[in-house]
């Protein structure tokens, strides 16, 4: 991208070859057909030129200092169904609702594989249009064939944060998920559960289980250790549950690894005639708000998820206003709720 002069229409069908109408028409979709051999070649004259409509540099030609308190959301896993998650639901409500309070505004959301489109990538990732860019989901877009396009906004666009995970080194505001796995599985092994099942994500969380099962003498056994679908993470859990129930040596407890899992295996308990906490303890991460509602209540680890959103606005201002501070990532503190799922508190009725 040359950043010293303006690059127009006329620029990018020189480079493509075709007329300015042509660049027209794939930019706006019609009003005539191009054929795709011509149009990846505008697309690829766009790419290699930084093209962007000229309507931003007029927007902030009049004056605007809207840009400096602009914000971006990518987020990776398309197909991670993140917008009907409850728990990224409140995280991305909780990331509007913080940048309107401190007076930011949230210029585009996207999934990543929408910046693979040249002319959406010039027209949203640029510093005239966003100051800043939140990266959700970071592990799901940090694979080898987006090297070339992560590199790129990277150079763009200065302030980046990533939520929960840090990818190319960037900074990131995260919950430790190996001390939370830690803090669920110790609680199941004071309440005197040996054989504890893990619904798991492979991620730090493994780590967790696996040290605290070593730090109690407890032995490591893979056929407690089950992924679950993260598309599907209720039904898949439900399915797994009820391998660990008709196993030889079911389980006395399990470790889920977010709320939505467990709901599932305690479906799966009850279908099967087996009671939570009494055949089964269930104990899981997330503490979404509906596990305060299931029956019995869900034991959960408390991951502070508003606050996670709150403190990535206040970091991305922090580092725009004092560019000269060097970016380190925070470590949220994190709570074990005790319910009645783990036994240790039962529900009355």
């Amino acid at each position: 991208m040359n950043k010293n002069k303006i690059i127009t229409q006329h620029d990018v069908a020189e480079r493509a070859g075709v007329s300015r109408s042509i660049v027209s028409y794939v930019l706006n979709n019609g009003p005539r057909n191009v054929s795709d051999d011509t149009r990846q070649r505008v697309l690829d004259a766009i790419q290699e030129l930084g093209y962007r409509p000229n309507e931003h540099a007029q927007r902030l030609k009049m004056g605007s200092d809207a840009a400096r308190n602009s914000i971006g959301i990518v987020t990776g896993g398309q197909s991670y169904n993140l917008l009907e998650r409850p728990y990224y639901n409140l995280i991305l409500s909780s990331l509007y609702n913080s940048a309107h309070q401190m007076g930011q505004q949230i210029r585009f959301f996207a999934f990543f594989d929408a910046l693979k489109d040249p002319i959406f990538f010039n027209k949203n990732i640029h510093p005239d249009e966003i100051a800043a860019l939140i990266l959700v989901l970071p592990s799901f877009i940090d694979q080898p064939e987006n090297e070339e396009l992560l590199q790129e906004i990277t150079e763009r666009i200065g302030n980046i944060v990533c939520l929960e995970e840090s990818i190319l080194d960037l900074p990131a505001v995260i919950f430790d998920r190996a001390a939370a796995a830690r803090m669920a599985t110790g609680h199941l092994i004071k309440l005197g559960h040996r054989r504890i099942a893990f619904l798991a994500i492979p991620d730090q969380r493994l780590i967790g289980y696996k040290q605290t099962l070593l730090e109690h003498g407890l032995p490591y056994d893979e056929t407690l250790v089950q992924y679950f679908t993260p598309t599907q993470p209720t039904q898949s859990a439900y399915d797994i549950t009820l391998d660990f129930i008709n196993a030889a040596s079911p389980p006395s407890a399990i470790f889920a690894a977010n709320d939505e899992s467990a709901i599932g295996a305690m479906a799966a308990i009850h279908d099967r005639g087996l009671r939570v906490p009494d055949d089964i303890a269930i104990i899981s991460i997330d503490n979404i708000e509906l596990s305060s509602m299931v029956r019995p209540a869900l034991t959960t680890v408390n991951v502070p998820k508003q606050t996670i959103a709150s403190f990535a606005i206040q970091f991305l201002i922090t580092r725009r206003d004092f560019p000269e501070r060097l970016p380190a990532s925070m470590a949220l503190p994190i709570e074990l709720i005790v319910r009645e799922s783990c036994g240790a508190n039962r529900w009355d009725g």
